[in-house]
């Protein structure tokens, strides 16, 4: 009688087991997918590919226009076209001129200075020329930027020019009589110089034997 109520017992106590396993576990199946992209940064590179017979730096950025005078007082530089091609692997866009540079230290070259005039223009590749800002060196140096330039979009590979010209006693062969082909910049030339464009005076004798080093920067965005 023993023996039967040992054996009866091991066998609840088995299939109370088996029943617990049963009830409890569930079989589930996992997976998932992913998604991933490598993205790399564009490089902006542009550069002076023709200095216009100037000296242009090794790497490009700078050009340094042949010397210009004696200038009498009444005078134009020679109209020389930069051009500027997009050499990076990225879209990029014109932004703005700023004007600087420097004068000798001396009394003529300061009332030099203060007495020239200057043009700086654009161009589409393929285009015709886009006045930026005209009139007296001081206005455009104290401008800041220069001028604004309206976004234009270059793809790598394309170009556009630019160019810087200064003059006295007479109005630009290239800009003519108009601070700027874009009304921001002739209102902002404008208000700087408190008036209408004007032709600009001849150098006077104060301004004979001065020496400045005009400089244009260009500036894009990408």
């Amino acid at each position: 009688m023993a023996y039967s109520r040992k054996f009866l017992t091991v066998g609840a106590l088995g299939v109370a087991a088996f029943a617990l396993i049963g009830a409890g576990a569930s079989a589930t199946f996992n997976d998932s997918v992913d998604a991933n992209q490598r993205v790399t940064a564009g490089t902006m590179n542009l550069q002076i590919t023709d200095g216009a017979g100037g000296t242009v730096t090794q790497d490009g950025k700078t050009v340094t226009l042949l010397p210009f005078g004696p200038a009498s007082s009444t005078f134009e530089t020679v109209h020389r076209d930069i051009v500027v091609t997009n050499n990076g692997d990225i879209p990029v866009k014109s932004l703005a001129f700023k004007m600087g540079g420097t004068y000798a230290g001396s009394d003529t070259s300061y009332v030099f200075w203060h007495q020239v005039n200057v043009c700086i223009q654009s161009t589409r590749a393929g285009g015709s020329p886009f006045t930026e800002g005209n009139g007296p060196l001081t206005a455009a140096v104290a401008l800041s930027p220069t001028v604004s330039n309206n976004p234009l979009s270059l793809a790598p590979g394309q170009w556009m020019t630019f160019s810087v010209d200064f003059y006295a006693g007479m109005d630009s062969s290239q800009c003519g009589p108009s601070y700027s082909d874009s009304k921001k910049n002739t209102l902002n030339w404008k208000q700087a110089l408190g008036g209408n464009y004007t032709t600009p005076a001849s150098l006077t004798n104060d301004a004979m034997g001065g020496v400045i080093t005009p400089k244009l920067t260009f500036s894009f965005t990408g």
